[in-house]
């Protein structure tokens, strides 16, 4: 960055490039600053551009981004060095200013994705295979770090990448010790879940989503869950078994089967001998109006749906359905005729 961009005050102290001058610590940079000195904040910016700028590029998911945004870190470093006499703690100092500045960055443009993150790997004399696979995993670890919610990311780069303590990543993102240790946890467990779920393989996955739609469990595990918004075949999936099941219980309606019981109870509740074979063809009429319905019901359905293979095998269960509806019916109604002269002769 050039100092001579920023707003300065005065020309006095040591060449930016003085050993000296590079010895000394923040405080008294900070302190060389306020006093007008433009190599000190020259000394302070290459003490901490790197690193304010991996950190920058690791919430903003681009180098580019990054570079603009650090520009705008140091100018309002500098303005805010000179506005202010208080002691400055700078390492999170810098990092706070370096975040809010990233957040607004993001707010603007609506997030960056992750395939625009710059991935540099270091080769230490293995085959191409061993490096291809090192880089794909490298890229999905990045593409998991920034899945993470800002918050336990802007955590996690902190204390892996700069090492910085538990008080000075609660300093830099402006909350407690606690939190920053909790932000942590959360951080490595969805790291290590995110990793786990790509291990799963699609046929275990769509096993477990048959289990939910059966209703063996209530819902998909968290690590299915993971897997679902990466792997768009089995999202696919996920989608037709949920159509499927829908076709299902139109064509196989559950409420024909109650009434039908519901009929036979009625037919059972009546007294009159004679007129039991009666109600036993009235009920076996009434069965195969039901079944009709359900089957013309479920054609109905299954033609605003969809057709092809599908179709054609919905209406085929359809039919049978309704042709076991009926022939039930008629059974019931012999039933009735049978046990109606045995309660009469008991009498």
């Amino acid at each position: 960055m050039e100092v001579s961009a920023l707003r300065y005050s005065g020309g006095i102290g040591l060449h930016a490039r003085s050993p000296l001058l590079r010895l000394q610590s923040d405080e008294r940079l900070i302190t060389l600053i306020r006093r007008g000195s433009p190599a000190a904040f020259e000394v302070l910016v290459a003490r901490y551009h790197t690193r304010l700028l991996a950190f920058c590029r690791h919430l903003l998911g681009s180098r580019e981004d990054a570079e603009d945004v650090l520009q705008e870190v140091f100018s309002a470093a500098f303005n805010a060095i000179l506005d202010d006499d208080r002691p400055i703690n700078v390492r999170p100092w810098l990092y706070r200013i370096a975040r809010n500045r990233s957040l607004n960055h993001l707010r603007r443009i609506q997030a960056v994705g992750v395939d625009s993150m710059d991935i540099h790997l270091y080769e230490h004399g293995a085959t191409t295979a061993d490096k291809v696979h090192e880089r794909e995993e490298f890229r999905l670890l990045v593409g998991d770090i920034q899945g993470l919610p800002e918050t336990q990311r802007t955590a996690l780069v902190l204390r892996e990448m700069d090492a910085l303590s538990y008080d000075q990543i609660a300093e830099a993102m402006e909350t407690t010790v606690p939190s920053v240790k909790s932000l942590l946890v959360r951080a490595r467990v969805s790291l290590a879940e995110a990793a786990e779920a790509r291990m799963l393989t699609c046929e275990q996955v769509r096993i477990e989503l048959g289990e939910v739609a059966e209703g063996l469990q209530r819902r998909p595990g968290p690590l299915v869950r993971r897997h679902l918004r990466t792997c768009e075949r089995c999202s696919m999936f996920k989608g037709q078994l949920n159509e499927t099941s829908k076709a299902l219980t139109a064509v196989l309606p559950v409420g024909g089967f109650f009434l039908l019981r519901k009929l036979a109870i009625l037919h059972l509740g009546h007294s009159a001998g004679a007129g039991s074979g009666a109600s036993g063809a009235g009920a076996a009429g009434q069965a195969a109006a039901v079944g009709s319905s359900a089957a013309a019901g479920a054609t109905a359905v299954m033609g605003t749906t969809g057709g092809g293979f599908l179709s054609a095998s919905v209406g085929a269960i359809a039919t049978k359905a309704a042709a076991g509806l009926a022939a039930a019916a008629l059974v019931t109604a012999g039933a009735v005729e049978v046990e109606q002269p045995a309660r009469h002769a008991r009498h």
